[in-house]
């Protein structure tokens, strides 16, 4: 038996968290803006799932890679339902490289790598003349040839290449929304004019993540994940932005491909900065990091809102399309 359309949804928007108890998360301010309403279409283990009459249906997926790959999957396999024709967005928020982006600025990505899946060393215990201890699967040394012609760790889900077109396509849509900004926020930026774009206003732009469980932060993690990315895309990646859950829902979503579930030129990565993956010059990672929160996410709130301005704008063109 032929399956039916995934009942009309052109567009399913796919999100991390959403906190409740008067809190927003990343699905907040769609679930006003577009009417989103609950769709007991099946029991998600975490998260929930929405829609409404447009063509739009919302997942909040869950925090972490695990969360998110359980959920995407729970909904592609859902019996008799074809999301062959069906758009994906991903939105949320993330850590920002502030050579690359400033806070609040959505970035589209063409290439996601994951930096979880890695042999890794103590520091402590490497050779004095290795940068770092995190080494591919099968290689022998940092950034060394990953060898999987053994067979021991097969082929790895490590990177992820969406659709250049598509990215493009949209981050062009995107910037016809007017982003948010505010002089606090400004005077925040101020302590990073050191950096290329840190003290830049909020802008749309593209961008690739580094999709890691762990959050991460400092010059140490900066320098190898610029360098993982590199490595991974060969030369072609470039780091904007740090999440915790993208490798896993483009896990699943490559596996529905596989299964002829979804479509894998239909899915798309928007990351927008809540903070950065550097302390300001001058001041040390650890007291960056482990001190008041209103410095670890000083960019939270234009992240959240302005993801949701350049998401819904790019909802809308994909809305119409055919």
């Amino acid at each position: 038996m032929q399956s039916k359309p995934a009942a009309d949804i052109k567009v399913v928007l796919l999100t991390m968290f959403e906190p409740g108890h008067g809190q927003a998360g990343e699905l907040t301010r769609f679930c006003k803006g577009l009417n989103l309403q609950p769709w007991p279409l099946a029991a998600f283990p975490v998260g929930s799932l929405w829609r409404n009459n447009s063509g739009v249906a919302a997942l909040v997926a869950g925090v972490g890679p695990v969360n998110t790959a359980v959920s995407v999957m729970t909904l592609g396999l859902q019996t008799g339902l074809d999301w062959r024709k069906t758009y994906w967005l991903v939105c949320g928020i993330a850590g920002g490289n502030p050579k690359i982006c400033s806070l609040g600025s959505p970035m589209f990505a063409e290439w996601v790598v994951d930096g979880d899946l890695a042999i890794d060393l103590h520091p402590s215990d490497c050779p004095p003349q290795w940068p770092t201890g995190i080494l591919p699967l099968g290689a022998k040394k940092p950034f060394g040839r990953a060898d999987h012609s053994a067979g021991l760790f097969g082929h790895p889900a490590q990177v992820f290449h969406l659709n250049p077109r598509l990215a493009a396509w949209a981050s062009r849509v995107a910037q016809r929304a007017k982003l948010f900004d505010s002089r606090p926020l400004a005077a925040l930026r101020k302590n990073y004019n050191a950096f290329a774009h840190g003290a830049s206003a909020p802008a749309v732009d593209r961008g690739d993540v580094l999709s890691s469980a762990r959050f991460w932060h400092g010059p140490s993690h900066q320098a190898w994940a610029e360098r993982w990315i590199k490595y991974w895309t060969k030369d072609r990646g470039r780091l904007a932005t740090a999440s915790m859950e993208d490798s896993g829902t483009l896990g699943a979503l490559r596996q529905l491909d596989h299964l002829q579930k979804v479509d894998w030129q239909r899915v798309l990565v928007m990351r927008s900065v809540s903070n950065y993956t550097l302390p300001p010059p001058g001041v040390p990672a650890e007291k960056h990091l482990t001190g008041d929160t209103s410095i670890n996410y000083p960019g939270l709130e234009a992240a959240l809102e302005n993801g949701w301005r350049a998401g819904q704008t790019v909802l809308n063109a994909l809305l119409v399309m055919k």
